[in-house]
């Protein structure tokens, strides 16, 4: 995404407090379009793109929450976190410091509030959503808040803000040169309402049944065994009876597989080319892709669980149902005013995006539909050429070879033992040849020397065996697999023809449903223009009098100037007259001054004299002072020598007291406790007298 801030480098790693992402959250793609699908004055004609505003933090000189002391930024923030101030922000923008504002009036409203964002640099951003996911920005022109403002009026039109080519991209409405083509081609195409649109699996039972196999093949003739070679295509019955088993080299007494008959199936020179059947892979000249995305776009579905090979493209599709959307294009009458042509325009956009909507969702539906039957015709012819469905051509033909190849390792050892058998052969009658013509002797040792070569070849002979037996095998299943390819890709044509008449029906309708809804459009637009000619007459009559007005409102404003000017005039010689004035007033009012001056002088030196006399008598009272302070600090120590020889005997007598006290109070204690003895002891014997 291209941004207005760019070259930004960084000093330091900043805190996330002082971050945008602080004070302005990311938003969720489902929420930011509701949000944006609410501002209707910034929305372009195909509903699915918005505009809005973008504003870089570093413009207001950084917006986080450590501005949020500041009191102009603190109140934006709080703005922000309350939605009173909408904003849409993604994860990159975040990342790159800038955020968007959604330009609804409540927000312009508050935004007017503050200075610091109606003098702001903003951009025209145009928001919209990616392959229906994720949502992309993009720049289109620069913006300020005057602007925004009379685009959320009316006063101004969003195309003329957000410029031509972002309206273009944009807004859904043909260009005069695509409306030419389709003119020329004469080529309507299909729509219909998302609701009457076929659903995938909704197809009639007598389209794809489950227990009559595929009906796109019912009229597919079936081959007898004399199948002609130098036919145009090889045509294959579903099922392999006896006598056709026997046709294809089954033999009674041992199965043998017939490689004349299957050659006339791999003739491919013959009866198959690059574009009948085979996958690019086998054409040898098949057109590379780019990317996955152009993977998915060209082939719907992939049937990788199975060794066929097969796949449901979607070239022959679009080729034959890729047609653009009809469009509706209204003439203005001549000599109507700009009101009428802004209402036939508004109505015509209006009437394009909802053919626009009725077109995608038909070709949707129908896209849906062929993927659908294609993919059950995909299944079937799959099952047609399986190698495991009884009765089929294709089971006997892999019975048979697993036959030859269990009779081919059955025999091996026979064959290994013939084989070794006659190697040995040969080395004994090489030996007896050998003794021939040497000893007994030499006869012996020659057998010795070559045992271990003999037993090696041997061992070679049986893994030739093996290996001849294993590569029969595979070259058979190949010329079988290849065989199985050819037919499948044979029916998948023949289905795809059966599926384009079928959807060719489907499109027939939808066309009628897209014409009837573009005639509706066309009367409710020429009605349009009916009902407000005579008013748009009214309205060029009115204008052209209220454009006389304005011609004499315009030259009682050139009279008006010209007083103006005379008036101005006469205040310029009235300010030149009293400049003069001034001028003597300020000359008369200088030497004024200079008299007064000289008087201020004189007083100030009679002042200065007396300053003098009153220092000279200030200077004998400080003498004074320090004199009597010498003798009020010498009775202050003598006080203080008093006070401290008092203070002693205080002390003194208090110890003295206290020593006393403390006597006293041993005599008490001793005199109760022997009041409390005798007490004790009279007790005693008055008890025992008592007693």
């Amino acid at each position: 995404m291209t941004t207005a801030v760019e070259g930004r480098k960084k000093d330091r790693k900043r805190r996330p407090d002082e971050m945008l992402a602080s004070v302005v959250r990311e938003t969720a793609i489902p929420a930011a379009v509701e949000l944006l699908r609410g501002n209707g004055r910034f929305e372009f004609p195909s509903g699915t793109a918005w505009v809005i505003l973008v504003l870089a933090a570093e413009t207001l000189g950084g917006l986080s929450k450590r501005h949020g002391r500041d009191e102009a930024k603190g109140s934006i923030i709080e703005l922000i976190e309350s939605d009173q101030i909408r904003t849409v922000a993604t994860a990159d923008m975040l990342a790159e410091e800038i955020f968007g504002i959604i330009p609804t009036p409540e927000t312009l409203s508050r935004m007017e509030e503050y200075g610091l964002l109606t003098e702001a640099e903003y951009a025209w951003a145009v928001v919209y959503q990616e392959g229906g996911h994720d949502l992309r920005v993009d720049l289109v022109a620069g913006a300020d808040f005057g602007q925004a403002c009379e685009v959320a009026v009316g006063t101004v039109s969003l195309r003329n803000a957000v410029g031509e080519q972002a309206w273009a991209n944009h807004s859904g409405e043909a260009a005069p040169d695509d409306q030419a083509m389709a003119d020329v081609a004469g080529v309507d195409s299909p729509a219909m309402d998302a609701a009457d649109a076929p659903r995938a699996g909704s197809h009639p039972r007598s389209v794809f049944g489950d227990d009559e196999g595929d009906p796109l093949f019912v009229d597919v003739p079936e081959v007898d065994a004399d199948v002609d070679a130098a036919a145009d295509g090889p045509v294959f019955s579903d099922v392999v009876d006896e006598e056709g088993t026997d046709a294809l080299g089954f033999d009674q007494d041992g199965p043998v597989f017939d490689d004349e008959r299957v050659g006339e199936f791999l003739d491919d020179d013959d009866e198959y080319g690059a574009g009948e059947g085979r996958t690019d892979d086998e054409a040898g000249g098949g057109a590379l892709v780019a990317d996955q995305d152009q993977v998915r776009a060209t082939i719907a579905r992939r049937f990788l669980g199975e060794d066929l090979d097969l796949n449901i493209g979607l070239d022959e599709f679009n080729t034959s149902f890729g047609i653009g959307a009809p469009v509706v294009q209204i003439d203005v009458p001549d000599g109507a005013s700009d009101w009428l042509g802004d209402q036939v325009a508004r109505l015509t956009r209006q009437a394009n995006a909802d053919l626009a909507r009725a077109h995608e969702a038909s070709q949707a539906a129908l896209r849906e539909k062929y993927v659908s039957l294609m993919s059950l015709h995909a299944e079937q012819v799959i099952r047609d050429v399986a190698v495991d469905r009884a009765g089929s051509r294709y089971k006997a033909l892999h019975d048979q070879a697993e036959v030859e190849h269990n009779q081919r390792l059955a025999n091996k050892e026979a064959v290994a033992h013939a084989r070794r058998r006659e190697i040995a052969e040969e080395y004994r009658e090489a030996a007896v040849k050998a003794g021939r013509q040497a000893a007994l002797q030499a006869e012996v040792g020659y057998a010795e020397r070559t045992r271990a070569r003999m037993q090696r070849e041997q061992v070679d002979a049986v893994a030739e065996i093996e290996r001849l037996a294993e590569n029969t095998y595979s070259d058979v299943r190949c010329r079988i697999l290849d065989v199985r390819r050819k037919e499948a890709a044979l029916r998948m044509q023949i289905g795809q023809t059966r599926v384009m008449e079928l959807l060719c029906e489907q499109q027939d309708e939808n066309r009628a449903v897209v014409q009837g809804l573009m005639a509706s459009w066309s009367a409710q637009i020429q009605r349009v223009i009916d009902e407000n000619r005579k008013n748009d007459i009214s309205r060029s009559e009115t204008m052209a009098e209220e454009q006389s007005r304005t011609d004499r409102v315009a030259l009682l404003q050139e009279q008006q100037q010209a007083a103006l000017e005379a008036m101005r005039t006469e205040h310029a010689d009235r300010i030149g007259r009293m400049e003069g004035e001034l001028e003597r007033t300020r000359q008369e009012a200088i030497g004024q001054l200079r008299a007064r001056d000289q008087q201020w002088q004189h007083c100030l030196e009679f002042e200065k004299g007396q300053t003098d006399a009153q220092a000279a008598r200030a200077r004998d009272l400080l003498a004074q002072m320090r004199h009597m302070g010498t003798v009020f600090q010498q009775q202050y120590d003598a006080r203080i020598n008093d006070l401290k020889a008092d203070r002693q005997a205080y002390i003194h007598d208090l110890e003295r007291s206290n020593a006393m006290q403390s006597r006293w109070n041993k005599l008490q204690h001793a005199l109760l406790l022997s009041i409390g003895l005798l007490m004790f002891i009279a007790g005693i014997i008055g008890g025992a007298l008592w007693f």
